[in-house]
């Protein structure tokens, strides 16, 4: 029996179940890129044929063969975005919206968007009630990315959208804070022939809207706080009545500013952590943030799951640094070294990515029922498709002793942990709910049922598997993304039905 006041007991594995078969029985969908509890049901926004999109265009580096099937011809995949609806009373899913199609560039019919990055429930003063907001990700063939928004949770327009350039092909925060929606790009690309650079934008500034329908944006910062090396505002989040923003910055490592947001935009800005907390660029990017236990809880690593080719910085696993409203900062998980600040430490004991160098991201975090949940994103089940010939020698040597199989039977898959104090942590599981392909936890709700878990999952609907004759594409039925739902009462589900 639970004392009255107490903690819950945290989640355990077997308290997850699935909730839909892989990729809403489409492997095309490959990401469970957003998420939003609204009106008692949960919407989750797609993200498909992320790595056929890689493999058709300039797939770098040199996989062979690459992971997943990619057509001759890109448009003979259907990538329109899709939003689903869960209702937990019936487990029902519903297709509630998929993208339209758009005469692209091409002269031919290619999806309107191909990605749903960022979801928010968010009431703008010209709103009746609160309703869900959209960020959007547009092939290079179409327009700029758009908002779309929801009152119903029915039916979704698209709103007059920030004043991007025509390279800005994605965009992912959409954070409210003081009756605003803020937002920046974070993907651009140069060229309608150049692949698009999904970490890097054209532009380095927070825009901030007070009635969406209306179409004024304000520029609430300058371009990189100015510092140009900050070439991209990669994630927000609010904490101790302030909005925080972090960078990707490939030259001296991430930057964290903060604004009471005070006199409207543009704001009066502070630095809050500079050069990537002092790791320096292996912090290239500040990638998720969460409030928990009054500090801010901020996730950082490189780019691209770890390894930014771009700019040849990695591998290195992501570290968790915890911010106080005074502005002095904590090192909880990562390498020791010496700062301005003094000695910096890691107060877990755990070095980067938990001990773990396959841990590219710790990706998202989420607060549900006094816990702090962390995912990550975990590139072991890429071993067999690398060039690991250039890799070096003794990590060759431990490599081929112990077998790309065995290593990605025993790390792959994401790692969901939790922690009730941000010192203390402890697994829920190591192996993305026994599923290697769920590579990642991109997305978290907090609801009264429960708490939702969305995967990553590129690995469908055809991957590359080696047979005793060589590689082949075959189907993988657990390839593309997942929904789980945590709840104490599942293990009793389960035991009742």
């Amino acid at each position: 029996m639970r004392l009255r006041g107490s903690k819950p007991e945290g989640l355990r594995a077997e308290d997850f179940r699935l909730t839909a078969p892989s990729g809403f029985g489409d492997g095309y969908n490959n990401y469970a890129h957003s998420m939003a509890w609204f009106r008692g049901r949960l919407f989750v926004g797609t993200t498909r044929a992320a790595f056929a999109m890689i493999g058709a265009t300039s797939p770098l580096p040199d996989l062979k063969p690459w992971p997943v099937h990619c057509p001759a011809d890109l448009y003979d995949v259907d990538r329109r975005a899709e939003i689903w609806r869960y209702t937990p009373e019936s487990d029902l899913w519903e297709r509630i919206y998929r993208a339209p199609w758009s005469e692209g560039r091409n002269q031919r019919l290619v999806p309107r968007y191909v990605g749903y990055r960022g979801m928010t429930v968010h009431q703008a003063p010209g709103d009746p009630h609160p309703c869900i907001y959209v960020s959007t990700w547009a092939p290079i063939m179409t327009e700029p990315p758009d908002i779309l928004r929801s009152e119903d949770g029915e039916t979704f327009h698209s709103v007059p959208r920030p004043p991007w350039d025509e390279s800005v092909r994605s965009f992912r925060t959409l954070q409210p804070f003081k009756g605003r929606l803020h937002t920046t790009p974070t993907g651009s690309n140069p060229g309608i022939t150049a692949q698009a650079q999904e970490s890097v934008s054209s532009t380095s500034v927070i825009y901030a809207a007070d009635d969406l329908r209306s179409g004024e944006w304000h520029a609430a910062s300058e371009d990189g706080f100015g510092n140009l090396a900050n070439v991209t505002v990669f994630e927000m989040g609010t904490f101790n009545d302030h909005l925080y923003a972090g960078t990707v910055n490939p030259f001296t490592g991430f930057e964290l500013w903060k604004t009471d947001g005070e006199g409207g935009p543009p704001y009066r800005w502070k630095r809050v952590l500079q050069r990537g907390a002092y790791r320096g660029v292996h912090n290239e990017v500040l990638g998720a943030m969460c409030a928990f236990n009054g500090a801010l809880y901020v996730c950082s690593g490189v780019a691209n799951g770890g390894y930014h080719r771009r700019f040849d910085i990695g591998p290195a696993a992501s570290e968790l640094i915890r911010v106080w409203p005074d502005d002095s900062w904590e090192l909880l998980i990562g390498n020791a070294r010496i700062t301005p600040e003094g000695a910096k430490v890691p107060l877990s004991g755990y070095s980067p990515g938990f001990d773990n160098l396959f841990t590219g991201y710790f990706w998202r975090m989420c607060v549900h029922d006094g816990w702090l949940y962390m995912g990550t994103l975990n590139w072991a089940n890429m071993l067999p498709y690398l060039p690991t010939h250039v890799w070096p020698e003794d990590t060759l040597v431990q490599l081929h002793r112990w077998g790309t199989e065995q290593v990605n039977r025993h790390f792959g898959g994401f790692g969901l942990w939790r922690s009730p104090d941000g010192l203390r942590w402890e697994p829920v599981t190591r192996s993305g709910f026994g599923n290697k392909y769920n590579w990642g936890v991109r997305t978290f709700a907090s609801s009264p049922h429960g708490l939702f878990v969305g995967t990553a999952n590129v690995f469908g609907p055809m991957m590359a598997m080696e047979r005793e004759s060589g590689w082949e594409y075959a189907a993988n039925p657990r390839g593309g993304c997942e929904i789980y739902l945590g709840r104490h009462a599942a293990a009793a589900d389960h035991r009742a039905a």
